[in-house]
């Protein structure tokens, strides 16, 4: 697709560590455990839109290069959310060697919450039995869903709401890009309405 008719979301899409805005902590532990070739399995959590999925796919592009497809299995698991599809799709994954590389795969899944409890005990029994093949990403809104069976054996991050500073920056670079003029109000405007309802302050530290 030309890139001048691509939805922005993907567009402007963070693809290196720099262009994540407001998770400083987590890029520059996440940026060491890839530099190190020393990926552990890790949870992400927070709501939506702060950079969580947009991460994911930075450390599978910085870990595999042109591979990076090869050796990285995406599932939305608000889509696909039972037993059956750790069973197969995750599990025949998980099973093979990496392609072009030494580095255990990447399975990424996203809004991991919503996984069945049954899911969920199978997922933890995949990641203790493929464990030198394949590295688990999980995404959620509350890592509180996710049984301690897993969290055990992940590295948490916990992604915090972007601060107005950050939208300024992402809309700045957009607007230079796209040759549009955005003022103050636009960026209170967007600001609102990309925080939505704030987490409890418990679940954003």
């Amino acid at each position: 697709m030309d890139n001048n008719h691509d939805l922005w979301i993907e567009k402007y899409r963070p693809s290196d560590f720099d262009d994540v805005k407001g998770q400083d902590n987590i890029v520059k532990r996440v940026r060491a455990m890839v530099e190190g070739k020393n990926v552990q399995h890790m949870i992400f959590s927070g709501p939506p839109g702060v950079g969580k999925s947009s991460l994911a796919l930075i450390i599978v592009k910085q870990l595999f290069g042109n591979n990076w497809r090869e050796n990285l299995l995406e599932l939305n698991a608000s889509d696909a959310r039972g037993i059956d599809t750790i069973r197969n799709d995750v599990k025949s994954f998980a099973k093979t060697l990496p392609i072009g590389s030494n580095i255990p795969k990447i399975i990424f899944l996203d809004e991991a919450d919503a996984l069945t409890r049954e899911a969920q005990n199978a997922l933890r029994r995949t990641m203790e039995t493929y464990t030198n093949s394949a590295r688990f990403l999980l995404s959620c809104n509350y890592s509180s869903q996710i049984i301690d069976a897993i969290t055990s054996r992940c590295v948490i991050f916990r992604f915090r709401p972007l601060e107005k500073n950050h939208i300024r920056e992402i809309v700045d670079k957009i607007a230079k890009n796209e040759n549009l003029k955005v003022n103050d109000k636009v960026i209170d405007l967007l600001f609102e309405i990309s925080v939505g309802v704030p987490f409890p302050p418990a679940l954003t530290l």
